[in-house]
């Protein structure tokens, strides 16, 4: 009974969602710019048959660095106020705005890790039905590759997050070929190696060898030791921007003392959490 009544409130909950933006995307077919829809919403439909089958708490849009500021005054005029800087909410629903496949404020690391064009992931979208509105989501691989990295940026602690990954490749009978062939074009290659080290189970074929920092980081997560730092870390492995990229992890809104107490704590705390 209890999982019936889950299910039914999140089927109402997705829907009320899916009705609110059609306004949105009604508005964009006419004006633009061009959106696409990816993580949790990009699922319902085929991956997760029925809307009650898969939990939002907002709804992931990529668009293009250069349409920001055209989507966020369009959303303005909407009605959906900026609660902080690419977050939009109406009515307690929530957008979160992407310009690429990492948080808004991970953009060194993105650039710096991945080698993802924007413009080929809207060239290769795929326009799907979901109820009454029609969206556009990545194609198979990069939905899959998409979800992996978020995955990693969660420090794979996210049951959610892994059966998605299990679903859209079954759903579009995605060969491990594809997947890895994508994720060297994209710079994600390591995303699948971690995804192998930690579930050999469902994702044996992308095993290689780890450098120490890496292995370091893996067994702590195979043990249960959680730190959200986790998985920026284990990007800021393949960047070449080392420096900038771990101020925007440790720093991201500059260095008032009270935001370098609170992240040399941190450091303390995942120097911890990574040694012992």
């Amino acid at each position: 009974m209890k999982r019936e009544l889950t299910f039914y409130q999140t089927a109402s909950q997705n829907l009320i969602l899916i009705h609110h933006l059609r306004e949105v995307t009604e508005r964009l077919k006419k004006t633009g710019p061009e959106i696409i829809f990816f993580r949790g919403i990009s699922l319902l439909g085929d991956v997760y048959p029925a809307l009650g089958d898969r939990p939002m708490l907002d709804a992931d849009i990529l668009v293009r660095e250069r349409d920001v500021e055209q989507l966020k005054d369009i959303l303005r005029g909407l009605g959906w106020g900026e609660a902080e800087p690419g977050v939009f909410d109406s009515n307690g629903l929530s957008l979160d705005l992407h310009t690429s496949f990492l948080t808004p404020i991970r953009t060194v690391l993105a650039n710096a890790c991945l080698k993802v064009s924007m413009d080929e992931v809207f060239q290769r979208g795929i326009i799907k039905q979901l109820d009454v509105i029609e969206i556009k989501i990545p194609c198979p691989e990069h939905l899959f590759i998409s979800t992996a990295i978020h995955l990693q940026s969660h420090s794979f602690g996210s049951e959610k997050g892994w059966e998605d990954l299990v679903r859209i490749k079954e759903h579009y009978w995605l060969s491990d070929e594809a997947i890895r062939t994508e994720a060297k074009r994209m710079g994600a290659e390591h995303t699948l190696n971690y995804l192998s080290c930690l579930r050999p189970d469902i994702f044996p074929s992308w095993r290689k060898k780890l450098s120490l920092g890496e292995q370091c980081i893996i067994k702590r997560i195979k043990k249960g030791t959680m730190n959200p730092n986790f998985g920026d870390l284990l990007f800021l492995f393949q960047s070449k921007r080392k420096g900038k990229a771990m101020q925007e992890i440790f720093f991201p809104n500059g260095f008032s003392l009270r935001i370098i107490g609170d992240r040399l704590w941190k450091c303390l705390r995942l120097l911890k959490d990574t040694l012992t």
